[in-house]
Formats: structure tokens, sequence, C-alpha cells
């Protein structure tokens, strides 16, 4: 019997983002990678899983992956990325910023906060990256509303167990080196997949 659909979302596209670091990586590439892995560790916990992007070359609309959780009664919706910081940092201070971070949909904080940190902390000891903790991120004018079109599509759709996880930095030496390994990308699938089994235990 299935423990319930869970969505997962790699973002962007296949050339979405690349890798300041490291030629011919992209975020959009590793994190489809990494859906991969983590599709196949959470069905072998009991879920049932769907991707927003099954084929690499996929990129559907910010609000079509979204809507797959509320179409499809999912329990939660996850969208992987990797992250960059702003351009204002200097060169100096922008290769130097890692560490991970998970924001969580505002509609059901209490339910959202334990499982955004289990996410974060997966994250944290397997990638041995920084800890920025867990965040919410309001649309401009609009407390009742969560600002990342991910989020917002799959908490507004029906799900609202929603949550935007940033594994490091794709802009940091050694982050970017973790996420370009798929030996490590299957470490981490393993461990946010245990993470993610044990909050709906």
């Amino acid at each position: 019997m299935s423990r319930g659909l869970i969505i997962l979302d790699p973002g962007h596209g296949p050339t979405g983002n690349r890798f300041t670091i490291l030629t011919d990586f992209y975020e959009g590439t590793q994190m489809w990678h990494l859906g991969q892995f983590l599709r196949d560790e959470l069905t072998a916990c009991g879920f049932d899983v769907m991707l927003t992007r099954p084929r690499l070359e996929d990129n559907p609309s910010l609000a079509e992956r979204g809507e797959m959780a509320g179409k499809n009664g999912a329990l939660m919706f996850l969208s992987l990325h990797s992250n960059a910081p702003g351009m204002m940092n200097s060169p100096e201070a922008y290769a130097a910023v890692n560490g991970a971070e998970t924001f969580y949909s505002i509609t059901d904080p209490d339910r959202n906060i334990p499982i955004a940190k289990a996410l974060t902390e997966a994250a944290v000891s397997t990638m041995q990256t920084g800890d920025r903790g867990i965040k919410t991120r309001l649309y401009p004018d609009r407390p009742d509303l969560d600002y990342y079109g991910v989020i917002r599509a799959a908490a507004t759709s029906g799900c609202r167990q929603a949550f935007l996880i940033e594994q490091g930095f794709h802009t940091n030496p050694h982050d970017s080196a973790f996420l370009a390994d798929l030996d490590c990308l299957r470490r981490l699938a393993v461990a946010e997949a245990d993470a993610i089994s044990a909050c709906f235990a």
C-alpha cells in the first residue's frame, strides 16, 4: 500500500544556470539527476513519486510544476535547486558563499517547519556545507501568499506541504564539486529520502 504521492520538481531546464567553477555543468541537469535518484529512494520507502521533468529536456512552467501536486492529490511537493549569491557580492565573496537552505509554504507552518528543518539538516550533513536555515518568502504586498511560483502553485492547488530546497551553491568550489559528482548526489538522495520518510512516519 502506498504511503502517498510525492511530486519532485528538478528546477529549471537542462541548461538552466551554468556552474561558475566547473565547465559543462548546469543546475538544471544536476538537479534532474538528483530527482531520478531521490525518486528511486522514495519509491523504495513506499511512496509513489512523480517528476515534473520526466525527461532531461523537459521544462514546464512554474505554475504547471506546482499544480501537478494539487491535481494529483500529492502528499508533498519538493522543488530541487542549487543556489547562487547576488551579483552585488565581490568576486571573492561570490565564490565563498556556501550552504543549504529550505523554503516552505506559509500555508501550513506547523507541519512544514519540521519537514523543512529535516531536509536542510540532511543536505548540510551529507554535503558538509553551511546551514542557512529554513525560511519563507512572501509575495510583494501579499503577506498571505508565497513568493516562489512553484510553492505558490502547489499550495493554492491544494498541496500545502510545499518546499523549495537550495542544496549548496553551484558558485562555490566545495559545493559545486559535490553537486557535479553523481555518487555524491546518490548519497544526498538517500539522506533526503530518509528525512522525508521519517517526517511522514
